[in-house]
């Protein structure tokens, strides 16, 4: 399985001084998903870094709990559920819009979490090495921390 940040700025953009540091972790976002023979896009949304640290701090709740969460991003009418069922995690992509469930993917719950966490990882150093002074800024910090802890709780299992 693969996992792939899809942002619309380049991180160029942070060394940029005539832009803050917002203009790119607001940028809109696809997350791709390549699990076996599919490709999917899990989901889009605007101010991205917020979308991230929420999307994260869901994972570890899940981990923690094991109870159903619901993620809702910015920018489209769509609501996810995140369930585990066993070594699993399933993705419900609900459209508030149509009134009914757009997708349904079934993952491996750890092999899902290491992705992901790779994908933040690669996120991170990306940014850093553009711009050092992004690890400051409260959504990196925050983002940084969360990364921490799931990776802990992923080892944990």
């Amino acid at each position: 399985m693969r996992l792939k940040f899809e942002i619309e700025n380049d991180v160029s953009v942070l060394r940029d001084k005539k832009y803050a540091y917002d203009f790119y972790l607001d940028s809109f976002l696809e997350v791709l998903v390549h699990d076996k023979d599919s490709k999917f896009s899990l989901f889009s949304t605007t101010m991205h870094s917020t979308i991230i640290i929420t999307f994260t701090e869901l994972l570890i709740e899940l981990h923690k709990t094991g109870r159903k969460q619901t993620f809702d991003p910015f920018g489209n009418a769509n609501v996810y559920t995140l369930e585990r069922v066993k070594n699993d995690l399933k993705i419900t992509n609900f459209s508030a819009l149509d009134d009914q469930v757009e997708y349904v993917h079934v993952l491996n719950f750890i092999d899902f979490t290491n992705v992901y966490s790779k994908e933040i990882e690669r996120y991170l150093k990306a940014m850093i090495a553009v711009e050092a002074n992004i690890a400051e800024h409260q959504d990196y910090v925050l983002l940084f921390e969360r990364l921490n802890m799931l990776k802990d709780l992923s080892r944990e299992e």
